[in-house]
């Protein structure tokens, strides 16, 4: 089973979500679906874990934006 994120272009545009990915060195769209891992919106298991674990303090600032998915499908 595989899962399709729908992400609203605007989430990626985020000065935080921008600079938490030039932390990590990746993509606005790949820390983005990490943070919905760690979140527990989807699951990993059919993707590769990443190298770094976000911060509890970087969960809750996304948290705290309203970043979420507009649609989370699972195919």
């Amino acid at each position: 089973m595989k899962t399709k994120i729908m992400l609203p272009k605007a989430l990626c545009e985020m000065e935080a979500v921008k600079y938490v990915a030039f932390r990590y060195g990746t993509t606005p769209e790949c820390v983005l679906e990490h943070y919905f891992i760690q979140s527990g919106l989807i699951l990993a298991n059919d993707r590769r874990e990443p190298d770094y674990i976000l911060t509890p303090n970087e969960m809750a600032l996304f948290h705290d934006l309203g970043i979420h998915p507009s649609m989370v499908e699972i195919i």
